[in-house]
């Protein structure tokens, strides 16, 4: 279904208008709904009409029906249409979505006293995280904050580094635990701690002599590469920076068959987290080491829940080990 153009790119503002008379200090409300914004949310999470629908159990033409009014209502276009991805926001777009995001989190949190009561943590906030160590941090932050904020929810997404990307600047995710490598403007980021590049080898190998390694030495051994966006990129960088072309042997897109393939002894790949169990040696590059980070839209309002996730967060990555035996 096609939504009516509307030209511009000044991102909309959520915010009533204060001109309701003459010399008047009132807040008129705005020509829209919080269930239109709501549905608007909705669109933008799951770049689909009808999958928004239904999510939110209503019928497909009403939810196109809001987007039609916020659009001829702010004068601007939110989505585009891609035959590929289905609907994708503008950049418009996706600073709207932040701001609703923002707006319906603290219309909930009025609705349901929670700004009357300073000692309970109430409200909810998405938390997305790179695949690659999400299993380590986000099963004991989900025990640790039912544990402690009962009446707050908290609920967790995990994907590779695009996609957490996306989400934050589409205003799907609150906050994204990932690496702060090639991140726009417009993300900002809590640093907390570096994550310095470690190859990854089988047990055994003779490498493994050595407390450090260079790329010259990995040169001629087989490389299992993490065939995600951004993240080959990153890792094939470390071999171009000092003019040595990798013998590229796999190309996966899980972690599961990364370990598994280099526990077998198909190869060595390079990470900046190891799990467990795994054997890794420090590389010697010229790369700028990254840092793990809590990264957000600047557009980002942060609420005490969020602020309770990222305590946690610090505290459980300060106990993480990055580095392997």
């Amino acid at each position: 279904m096609n939504f009516p153009h509307r030209p511009g790119s000044a991102v909309p503002s959520v915010q009533g208008d204060r001109t309701a008379g003459e010399g008047s200090t009132e807040i008129r409300a705005p020509d829209f709904s919080l269930r239109q914004l709501s549905y608007f949310v909705a669109v933008a999470r799951h770049q689909s009409l009808h999958k928004a629908a239904d999510a939110l159990h209503v019928s497909a033409p009403a939810v196109s029906a809001a987007i039609a009014h916020l659009e001829a209502t702010l004068n601007v276009q939110l989505f585009q249409r891609r035959h590929a991805r289905g609907l994708v926001l503008t950049e418009a777009g996706s600073a709207f979505a932040v701001e609703c995001r923002n707006l319906l989190q603290q219309a909930w949190e009025l609705g349901s006293g929670r700004l009357m009561d300073h000692h309970e943590i109430q409200g909810h906030v998405h938390l997305a995280c790179l695949f690659s160590f999400a299993p380590f941090v986000i099963p004991p932050l989900m025990r640790q904050f039912a544990d402690r904020f009962s009446k707050a929810r908290m609920f967790w997404h995990e994907g590779h580094h695009e996609y957490l990307l996306e989400g934050l600047q589409t205003g799907a995710f609150d906050l994204a635990l990932m690496y702060d490598f090639e991140v726009p403007s417009g993300i900002e980021c809590i640093v907390l701690r570096p994550a310095p590049l470690q190859v990854v080898l089988p047990a055994g190998h003779p490498l493994l002599r050595r407390s450090k390694l260079t790329v010259r030495e990995l040169a001629t051994e087989p490389l299992i590469l993490l065939d995600l966006p951004r993240t080959r990129n990153y890792m094939l960088s470390a071999f171009s920076a000092d003019g040595v072309a990798p013998r590229i042997a796999h190309r996966v897109y899980s972690m599961t068959m990364l370990l598994g393939l280099v526990a077998n002894g198909h190869g060595f790949s390079l990470l900046n987290f190891c799990p467990p169990n795994t054997h890794s040696r420090e590389l010697e590059s010229t790369l700028r080491t990254p840092n793990l980070v809590l990264a957000h839209s600047h557009r980002y309002r942060f609420t005490r829940a969020a602020a309770a996730v990222v305590e946690i967060v610090t505290t459980l990555v300060d106990d993480l080990a990055f580095t392997a035996s």
